[in-house]
């Protein structure tokens, strides 16, 4: 056994080792709760303004048909020649055409662009605007067609045209940029999606037009939609449609871009007139095309439970609604019944989204024609429109708020007098124009557009607000 000594010695280790464990735990945890140096070292960045883009519209240009040779039967030839206004708030707008989808020369088949040079430094675009008004006369082509000269986008629906017996339909492509578009064309019909061989990998030349005769693709669709898509650069799309019956010409127009799938789209300023002869030709023709109806199209996978309304603007008597149901991936078109002359907002609520656009016509003394109208963007709190003359041309300002709103329209042109319209709520409203490019403030959050309209002849098209310029991006080099 050891002695004292010895147990005096092992406890004085063991004291020993219990106080080097204290040390360690004290100097761990000190090591834990006290701060440690910061030795972060932040990645060097460089803040990049852009500089601004020009702002450009692409005017469609006039109308086309195609020749009657069958050699030369997807070439096509201009019909006359459109009226175009252009204007801008204090920027000078210039102008020149593209180049046409044919092998002439003449600037006058071709798209034309307006630019506008955006200041450096500035938070927001400069407002442009154009459009163009054209009323075909030829002997198998005839109709007022109006288009909005249209900023070029990636991706475009077209919801309008027909290949059904005595219907043309052309799609436009044109590429205002300096580098080509590959552009793919997604077509759905009252049957559903539509497989065509050649919609993908059209190729549109830099600052050129492309026009691809829809009929090719989807021949025989009565009620087509369009899905426009591009890569390596974007396109201004349109859609020209024309109908003939048997050797009668019974309209023309142009058709614009009308709302992404969305579950809500509004239609404002749909014009219907000579209803009491359109109900005439219904009942002796046996045909449906010139009943005024709404075109609808689901773009997903599930079926949408609709409803459309009708209300009527100031001064026209109160509208419908229709409630029907679209299968998912097809195109359905729901007959505007029991409408009285007049201008009308169209509301069209789905379950879930979907592309709408309405079809009106007319019949005149001597002429019949037809007009599209494209459901609308919300517009920002200031507006540029630019009307062509002749016609009637007529504002039309929908507003899908709880409350009244009071929009004041001023033309740009010196010396020229301030107007104020008042919406109601859930409704619309609409002031006739001179021709001239306006300025309407007061519009955000509304829906707005321009009709045409005399005997015989009607046409429109949607105001659309401008797309945001780029923003600041942060650079870190490598």
């Amino acid at each position: 056994m050891p002695d004292r000594k010895g147990l005096a010695r092992i406890g004085i280790r063991a004291a020993g080792g219990l106080v080097g464990v204290a040390v360690a735990v004290v100097a761990i945890g000190g090591a834990t709760l006290l701060p440690l140096p910061d030795f972060a070292i932040g990645a060097p960045s460089q803040t990049v303004t852009p500089v601004p883009a020009d702002q450009q519209r692409v005017c469609p240009g006039p109308l086309l048909q195609l020749a009657a040779d069958a050699g030369a039967a997807t070439r096509p030839s201009s019909v006359g020649a459109p009226t175009t206004t252009t204007g801008s708030t204090g920027a000078e707008v210039r102008t020149h055409t593209l180049k046409a989808d044919t092998d002439s020369e003449s600037a006058d088949e071709a798209p034309l662009l307006a630019t506008v040079s955006t200041p450096p430094g500035a938070s927001a675009a400069p407002l442009i605007a154009g459009a163009q008004l054209q009323n075909a006369a030829a002997q198998d082509l005839a109709g007022l067609a109006a288009a909005s000269c249209a900023e070029p986008s990636a991706d475009t629906w077209l919801a309008a045209g027909s290949t059904a017996l005595g219907q043309t339909s052309l799609v436009l492509l044109a590429n205002p940029s300096a580098v080509d578009a590959t552009v793919d064309l997604a077509i759905f019909s009252e049957s559903g999606p539509v497989s065509a061989p050649g919609a993908t990998g059209i190729v549109v030349p830099a600052g050129a037009q492309k026009v691809v005769p829809l009929a090719g693709l989807a021949p025989s669709a009565a009620a087509p939609v369009v899905h426009v898509t591009t890569s390596g650069g974007e396109v201004v799309a349109s859609l020209q449609q024309s109908y003939e019956q048997g050797i009668q010409p019974r309209g023309a127009e142009m058709a614009g871009a009308t709302g992404a799938p969305g579950r809500q789209q509004i239609i404002p300023g749909v014009t219907i007139a000579s209803m009491s002869a359109v109900q005439g030709a219904q009942s002796a023709e046996g045909v449906g095309v010139d009943f005024p109806v709404v075109r609808i199209l689901v773009p997903g996978d599930k079926d949408a439970q609709v409803t459309v309304g009708a209300v009527g603007e100031t001064g026209t008597a109160a509208g419908n609604s229709y409630a029907t149901t679209v299968k998912a991936g097809t195109v359905a078109e729901v007959p505007l019944n029991d409408l009285k002359d007049g201008s009308y907002t169209v509301t069209v609520n789905s379950s879930v989204p979907v592309v709408a656009s309405a079809r009106t016509s007319v019949i005149g003394s001597k002429t019949r024609d037809f007009a599209w109208f494209s459901s609308a963007q919300p517009l920002l709190k200031q507006a540029l429109t630019s009307v062509p003359g002749g016609y009637t041309p007529t504002l039309h300002v929908a507003n899908p708020g709880e409350a009244d709103r009071t929009v004041t329209v001023q033309s740009v042109a010196a010396g020229s007098k301030a107007f104020t319209l008042t919406v109601p709520a859930e409704g619309g409203a609409g002031a006739n124009l001179k021709p001239g490019t306006y300025v309407v403030t007061g519009a955000d959050g509304l829906t707005a557009s321009i009709s045409y309209a005399a005997d015989g002849r009607t046409s429109s098209f949607a105001l659309a607000p401008p797309g945001p310029l780029a923003a600041p991006i942060t650079v870190y080099p490598n």
